[in-house]
């Protein structure tokens, strides 16, 4: 509105638009058309909702303007509150809160301001911001003079006044026999966004990612708080969100941001959490400290935030982060695991066994460690990156010697009721260590996506499968995987435009989520819309390079009543599984024969799956990619054999 106003009253006093901006010498704007950019960037959807970048941008903004020194002391004490006395090699606030300044810039002239006159920058290496003429206007455009308008004399203003009573009377009354229920989470929610990582050596990214794990899993302790859950936090990684997108999209009342600065044996944490309502910090601090004192910080941040929000801590006053070793160099080598293990990739489950090994060899007893060896056994086995009789078997002594070294773990409890539905099919066992696992840590939503998908939606519970994946979406909802295990039960229940829209929704937020593509394709096939597999398998190639669609080609040739070449696709299909190494397949080939209509050879390739214990097997009362052959005896008795049938 001030741009606005000030181009009028130049329009009134010469008659003509003279340009966007009066210039001090080439290409260089004059300062009054500086401050209207500035105050037009901070009006903008990006800047309106974040009080602290906008006050960081005006601030710079009017010190460049009048010729001031710009450092990163001064920074620090006039726009985020620091003491003079703050040490800037401690406390990285000013760095990490101009990388997002300089992004939320970007993103402003990519978008809303890409026609704007005037351009302001903050160039890397420094605060003193940039300023340049981007365009001029058409010159010597008329300016209407302005009339008076109705609403702004005496009559105007009294009727408006008039019509506003009258809605707050209406909205008063309503409101009274309607009242709003109160906000479902209020101040009691919280997400953990990825801390930066600030240190010289790039790969110190583990660890930076290892804290706002520890932090998120210290918060989920405490009673009352609502926390997101690390997949949904991390889609925020490497990005500078404004905290109202992220509360509006993770549906949490408070945002916790920080850095970390590792160099050798000192470690340097800042932390500070904001409220999403307004921007303001709740609470802030920096932490300089040796690094065996890691776990003595995160467990000081956690009940400062737990002091902040005015929660209180489930069961005994004890530290929310404890350490399960001693050993910093085995606690380094569990993180390394862990940040491996959670790209969801195969060779991310194979780097993170060597170091989850690693860190076992240095500490024995370490049960986080043997819990992380069970879910890269456990994922590489039933994606059929490695043999289940090899895999699963392996996953049960990790999970088991976790369990015998701490049994109030839950993720041991998940990975072994992992191997007990998906290898054992030992579905009281399963239900024992779910249940277990929720009683432990009914905030997780990785077991309640577990006990979901893995053992209610295999025993055709699908009503109760539905309503534990929607509990573990509620705590994570922007998990790609968790959206596709939607999806899936979806596709169990034969809502298939329900399933479709999981599974294109997870793609968009991991278009490198093959899992998400292979389902898309699956459910497509058995529609029959042999249309949208053709552009689901075009998406795959340009994600992918070469991918193996002889699987897909042989459902088309078999609705198209080539029959012949549809068998010779499947058959080239299971030859380059087996070229590739890829284990597992009997499943997707007794999937492929059912639907082109091969009885036998389905069930041939069903019995090999049965002696290979596949995983995937589990499903075989729910998928609908067998209900071709579910009349026959012989589908009856694998059910059965199973322990499906009397389950169900």
């Amino acid at each position: 509105m001030r741009v606005v106003a000030a181009s009028a009253r130049e329009q009134e006093e010469t008659g003509v638009r003279s340009g966007a901006a009066r210039q001090n010498g080439a290409g260089k704007p004059a300062p009054e058309s500086v401050r209207a950019q500035c105050e037009k960037i901070l009006a903008s959807s990006g800047f309106a909702g974040s009080e602290r970048l906008s006050r960081f941008l005006r601030f710079v903004v009017d010190q460049a303007l009048q010729g001031n020194q710009l450092k990163e002391t001064l920074v620090g004490m006039e726009v985020f509150g620091r003491k003079p006395s703050y040490d800037t090699r401690l406390d990285g606030v000013v760095r990490v809160e101009a990388v997002k300044l300089r992004a939320r810039l970007k993103e402003y002239y990519d978008a809303e301001g890409v026609h704007d006159p005037v351009r302001i920058d903050l160039p890397k290496g420094g605060y003193v911001p940039s300023f340049e003429v981007q365009g001029s206007p058409p010159l010597d455009v008329r300016v209407r003079p302005q009339r008076r308008r109705w609403w702004m004399d005496w009559r105007g203003i009294v009727l408006r006044l008039a019509l506003l009573a009258l809605i707050l009377i209406s909205g008063y009354v309503i409101n009274q026999r309607h009242p709003r229920p109160a906000p479902r989470d209020a101040a009691s929610s919280i997400a953990v966004l990825p801390f930066v990582n600030l240190s010289s050596e790039k790969e110190n990214e583990y660890f930076s990612d290892g804290l706002t794990d520890d932090l998120i899993n210290a918060l989920t302790k405490v009673q009352g708080l609502r926390v997101v859950a690390r997949s949904s936090a991390f889609q925020f990684k490497g990005k500078s969100p404004d905290i109202r997108t992220v509360g509006r999209q993770l549906n949490v009342a408070t945002v916790l941001e920080g850095s970390v600065q590792k160099s050798g044996d000192r470690l340097r944490i800042t932390a500070q959490l904001s409220s999403v309502a307004d921007g303001y910090h709740l609470w802030s601090e920096t932490y300089d400290r040796q690094l065996q004192d890691v776990f003595a910080v995160q467990d000081e941040i956690s009940r400062a935030i737990v002091r902040a929000l005015e929660v209180r801590v489930a069961g005994d006053r004890g530290r929310l982060v404890s350490s399960s070793t001693q050993d910093l160099d085995a606690y380094n080598l569990y993180l390394q695991g862990r940040f491996h293990l959670n790209r969801w990739r195969p060779e991310g489950a194979r780097k993170g066994i060597e170091y989850f090994e690693q860190a076992i060899a240095k500490d024995p007893g370490y049960a986080p460690a043997q819990a992380g060896l069970a879910d890269c056994h456990t994922w590489l086995g039933v994606f059929g990156w490695s043999p289940a009789r090899e895999a699963m078997p392996q996953a049960r002594a990790a999970a088991n010697r976790a369990l015998q070294l701490d049994d109030t773990l839950a993720a041991a409890h998940i990975s072994l009721g992992y191997v007990k539905a998906l290898y054992d099919w030992d579905w009281p066992g399963a239900a024992r260590e779910f249940k277990r696992a929720l009683e432990l840590s009914p905030g997780d939503p990785d077991v309640h996506f577990a006990y979901s998908l893995t053992y209610l939606a295999p025993l055709g519970r699908l009503d109760e499968a539905l309503t534990e994946i929607q509990r573990a979406l509620d705590l994570d909802p922007l998990s790609p995987y968790k959206i596709t295990a939607a999806g899936t039960i979806y596709l169990e229940r034969r809502e298939y435009d329900r399933a479709v829209e999981h599974y294109k929704k997870a793609i968009e937020l991991d278009p490198a989520f093959s899992h998400a593509y292979d389902e898309l394709r699956s459910v497509e096939c058995k529609r029959g819309r042999f249309e949208k597999v053709a552009s689901v398998m075009q998406a795959m190639r340009a994600a992918f390079g070469d991918v193996n669609d002889g699987a897909a080609r042989a459902f088309v040739l078999a609705q198209q009543g080539k029959h012949a070449e549809a068998r010779d696709a499947v058959r080239k299909w299971i030859e380059e599984c087996i070229r590739t190494q890829r284990a597992g397949i009997a499943c997707g080939a007794a999937e492929v024969y059912a639907g082109i209509g091969e009885k036998d050879l389905a069930f041939e390739w069903l019995d090999r799956a049965y002696a290979e214990r596949n995983p995937l097997l589990a499903y075989a009362g729910v998928m609908p990619f067998y209900d071709n052959l579910r009349p026959d005896a012989r589908f009856t008795a694998l059910l059965k054999r199973l322990g499906l049938a009397e389950n169900r």
